[in-house]
């Protein structure tokens, strides 16, 4: 993969570099294709078998494309009891996704993780744009938090389209 080599080329040879190899994969991509994990595997001269059990190892790696904007719901027992679950809902019925899906136009990914570790804040959502590094986290979620973040992220999108213009 052409776009690829660039990325890869400071880890060829060197098998001890399987992680950062698929971590710059994936910031280049967005995932992992079938085919950047065989790029991957060539550089490094591992297995594609070896690569692919680490991507499928670690829950950082992702196998399908997502979204530009990525929202993540915690599903821990803190936000759990402070109502992630209808957090959660109101956000698939105003994304019109479910859970581990992302929308046609590769605008949003919804997912949800066992815990963040922000429980002081339950419920806490976390969003991360794609290709920017950092996340954000919304403590204190409510649906209508939910609602409004998802407004705010449509919007933003809509002057960056604008501006590019």
């Amino acid at each position: 993969m052409k776009e690829l080599e660039e990325a890869l080329s400071t880890f060829k040879g060197n098998p001890h570099m399987t992680i950062p190899a698929l971590q710059a994969a994936q910031g280049k991509l967005g995932y992992l294709s079938r085919e950047a994990i065989g790029d991957v595997a060539q550089t490094l001269g591992i297995t594609t078998g070896e690569a692919y059990g680490v991507v499928t190892f670690y829950s950082q790696f992702r196998l399908k494309p997502v979204g530009k904007n990525i929202i993540t719901v915690c599903r821990g027992t803190a936000c759990h009891t402070m109502g992630s679950l209808g957090i959660l809902k109101e956000l698939e019925k105003t994304m019109g996704i479910h859970a581990g899906e992302t929308d046609e136009k590769q605008e949003f990914t919804l997912q949800t993780i066992a815990c963040f570790g922000a429980c002081a804040r339950a419920p806490v959502t976390v969003t991360e744009e794609l290709g920017i590094p950092g996340r954000k986290v919304h403590g204190y979620m409510t649906k209508m938090k939910a609602r409004d973040l998802v407004d705010g992220l449509k919007e933003k999108m809509t002057e960056e389209a604008a501006e590019a213009k």
